[in-house]
């Protein structure tokens, strides 16, 4: 199975062998996996995390090149996605122990040079033992401090995992034994005395290896629940048994039943389990786990159908998830849980949609179907958490007091809920007045239940930094660094550095060093320096100068070094690259966009409004873009009517907004946002050169204060 798996991997990974920016995410996607699972199971049958997978594949392909063509070194490693010659150089050199050309004049066999590849350094230089013991005296003193944080959490007495029951059927059901599992796991949820993993980590330990006592460990869980099902025509074998972490065997039972009374095992099973744990039930409690949410089987599959694809949180997939639990409806009107599927599906559609102003298909309308059937399900069963939990999402931006009561509730009725606990953490964040504390303990609440998920842990490690914690922050980040993309975890080091330093001009310093480390890193050059230079010091010739040199090390960079140079004036420069045969290049999106940008930057605001009309079915402009753009020719109108579709995302176009209220000369709206934009890591360091609409406010007592305490400098 691992070799298959692995085999799989290696095609996907060759077949994408030029793209430099070929990573988990792409791999995941082809493979059908989510991004924590692709890791783990590479990790799994290779021993080696993903970049590393990815990387020696390149690095033997080249090898292959070096000796079977005549290619220039360049050329090469250009085709196996190394976008600098110089750091292939160094990567080979390192992974192979001789230098590409070297082995290219030298008679080296490839099994000869894979042979004597170098042994990893284990040992340590004299240079190093102060380094270490350094590192060893950190650790000492901040041990006591890293006891209370997830990292070193203690298994609770009762608290469970419910693993991916294995699927035995000689047809393909993973998705129902998924649903199966899943559904006992949300049942157990409810119990309050049992603190339960999301489904979303368990999931990663599918077809795992490891033994129960690391999945515990690693989960931080007392007792773990795995199970197969076996689906044959109308006949079903289900077996579950409970493992406590030291991998004695608490209790185990098969059942041999008609599939019609699948849903009667699950509560079973769920109850056996509170029985075992000694666990006495309310009388409300036992009510939870003898329902039954459809007695309509024809419905209840598609229901796990459709809800298996949602965890994707692909558009496409979760309108499939609509499109399943809308048919579920039809067959059972009473169907609580198809009703909320069809409601968190089309909340999700909106959410992904409003990253784009003007795209196909209406967020307006997707919100009134998710509150439309939401308030169905709500009237059926006042007491599902998950109704609860989905209302009060919709009501965040709309009718806080509203929303805080469907939040409490939804805990009240499922406690062990992540992804509840991860957006009422987003409530307390973007309340008026900020309760930062409790945003982090809701955030430390949902990342003790689902570890493993990146969004969670992403919102975790923002509000360890707003509540100044930066020992955790760093070690929870070096800890769980698969979780973050390169862009997140080189953000929160930023915002960490700043933080303890009170100042922006040690995060400078300390990329500089890191690209004097990897002259050739684009990401460090452009996104940290050539922004520093930008967005802090206003040194518009040394931001240009960055982002141009990203921009000719990688051509995803291209679109930086562009608004770098409109934003800061250099028009005619912009202008003469317009006319290059590298524009011309472009995709027709992106020339469109960079059109828009040389308009917008140039005042040329009824040419940059032509360009959004023209296209905005196409989802090229994002909010802030339209917006300004309106503002700029002083519509109102528009802009009152852009405003409407813009409710549950709003905490990520506070800036935007304050940009509209600069242009419009609206002070006291401009710096509420400002304000509030100080609590989104996304965008609240860009406040200064890049958006020159605030330049009339620079001397201003209020945005000096501002910048002070957000560490940036101020003029005068």
């Amino acid at each position: 199975m691992g070799q298959l798996f692995i085999d799989e991997v290696r095609a996907i990974v060759l077949k994408n062998i030029s793209n430099e920016k070929f990573g988990v995410g792409d791999l995941s996607s082809q493979l059908g996996l989510s991004s924590s699972q692709t890791l783990r199971k590479v990790k799994a049958a290779s021993g080696k995390s993903v970049n590393q997978y990815i990387r020696e594949l390149r690095l033997e392909k080249a090898a292959k090149l070096i000796k079977k063509t005549d290619d220039s070194m360049a050329e090469i490693a250009y085709q196996v996605g190394f976008s600098s010659r110089s750091y292939f150089n160094k990567a080979f050199a390192k992974y192979y122990g001789i230098a590409p050309g070297e082995y290219k004049t030298k008679s080296i066999s490839l099994s000869e040079l894979a042979d004597q590849k170098p042994e990893p350094q284990t040992g340590l230089s004299t240079k190093k033992i102060g380094y270490v013991l350094a590192t060893i005296l950190v650790f000492v003193l901040g041990y006591s401090l890293l006891q209370s944080t997830v990292l070193n959490k203690k298994p609770e007495q009762k608290s469970i995992a419910v693993l991916p029951f294995k699927d035995f059927s000689p047809k393909d059901s993973q998705w129902f034994s998924d649903g199966v599992s899943d559904n006992i796991l949300h049942s157990l949820a409810q119990m309050h005395d049992l603190s339960v993993t999301s489904f979303t980590s368990s999931a990663t330990y599918r077809d795992t290896d490891k033994q129960i006592p690391q999945i515990a460990k690693e989960l931080g869980v007392a007792y773990v629940l795995e199970g197969s099902i076996t689906l044959y025509e109308n006949d079903l074998k289900i077996i579950v048994q409970l493992i406590d972490a030291d991998d004695n065997h608490v209790w185990s039972r098969e059942y041999n039943e008609n599939f019609d009374d699948v849903i009667t095992i699950q509560n079973n099973v769920a109850q056996e389990v509170m029985q075992q744990l000694k666990t006495t039930l309310s009388p409300e409690e036992e009510k939870i786990l003898q329902k039954l949410p459809t007695q309509n089987m024809e419905a209840y599959n598609l229901h796990l159908e459709g809800r298996r694809l949602n965890h994707s949180r692909k558009y496409a997939d979760l309108k499939k998830n609509w499109e399943y639990n809308q048919k579920a409806i039809a067959l059972d009107s009473g169907f609580v849980d198809a009703y909320v599927e069809v409601a968190a599906s089309n909340l999700e559609m909106a959410l992904i949609i409003q990253n784009v102003a003007y795209q196909t298909g209406s967020y307006v309308s997707f919100t009134k179907k998710a509150n439309s059937y939401i308030d169905k399900a709500l009237i059926i069963d006042p007491e599902s958490a998950r109704a609860n939990a989905v209302k009060a999402r919709l009501l965040l931006h709309v009718d806080r007091v509203k929303s805080e009561h469907y939040f409490k509730k939804a805990i009240t009725l499922n406690p062990s809920d992540a992804e509840s606990r991860h957006w009422y953490a987003k409530y307390y964040l973007t309340k008026d007045n900020p309760n930062l504390n409790e945003a982090l303990n809701q955030a430390t609440i949902a990342n003790v239940l689902s570890p493993f998920s990146s969004m969670i842990a992403t919102r975790y490690a923002w509000l360890l930094i707003l509540n100044n914690k930066y020992d955790e922050v760093d070690a929870f980040i070096a800890d769980y660094d698969f979780l973050f993309s390169l862009n997140y975890k080189s953000l929160f080091t930023t915002y960490s550095i700043v933080g303890r330093n009170k100042s922006w001009q040690a995060a400078m310093d300390y990329w500089h060093q890191k690209l004097e480390e990897e002259p050739e890193n684009a990401i460090i050059s452009n996104l940290f320096i050539s922004m520093g230079y930008d967005q802090i010091f206003k040194d518009r010739h040394k931001a240009v100068e960055f982002a141009k040199k990203a921009s000719e090390l990688s051509s995803f960079h291209l679109y930086y070094w562009f608004r770098s140079l409109t934003s800061n004036g250099f028009l005619k420069e912009a202008e003469q690259f317009m006319k290059t045969d590298v524009f011309e290049e472009l995709h027709e999106r992106q020339k469109i966009y960079f059109s828009w940008l040389y308009s917008y930057y140039k005042k040329d605001y009824i040419t940059a409004n032509e360009l959004i009309n023209k296209n905005s079915e196409k989802g090229i402009f994002g909010f802030r873009d339209v917006s300004i753009t309106y503002a700029q020719l002083g519509d109102q109108k528009k802009l009152d009517s852009l405003g409407k579709r813009h409710l549950i995302k709003i905490d990520q176009i506070y800036l935007s907004k304050a940009n509209v209220h600069a242009i419009l000369k609206e002070r006291d709206s401009m710096y509420f946002y400002l304000n509030k934009s100080k609590y989104t890591f996304n965008y609240g360091i860009t406040v200064t050169n890049l958006h020159p609409e605030f330049n009339p406010y620079r001397n201003e007592k209020r945005f000096k204060a501002l910048l002070r305490e957000m560490y940036l400098p101020t003029e005068g």
